[in-house]
């Protein structure tokens, strides 16, 4: 596989491990959304949104833009991480 970096590519599918934020970037794949709306869909804190967000945002997987006081989220590559979802999703169509 050549220059494959195995250690990035372990800690971007570690990130996505966690079920809340799996569940945060399926909405964010979706479009972007406002950290509010995001508690909504996740049906969790704002402070517990805040952390997952502030992590997948340093993974590079997410990036927001401030609109007042608010900050909206965005996936960085929306098609590679929508081709990721469909692939997992897919796997599991396939198993039951």
């Amino acid at each position: 596989m050549g220059n494959v970096d195995y250690e990035k590519m372990s800690e971007f599918f570690k990130t996505l491990g966690n079920t809340t934020r799996l569940k945060i970037v399926r909405e964010l794949a979706k479009g972007e959304k406002c950290v509010g709306v995001v508690e909504d869909c996740v049906h969790a804190s704002q402070a517990n949104i805040s952390q997952h967000l502030t992590i997948l945002k340093g993974q590079g997987i997410v990036d927001c833009r401030k609109e007042k006081n608010t900050r909206c989220y965005y996936l960085k590559r929306p098609e590679f991480i929508k081709n990721i979802l469909g692939l997992i999703e897919g796997e599991d169509r396939d198993r039951h």
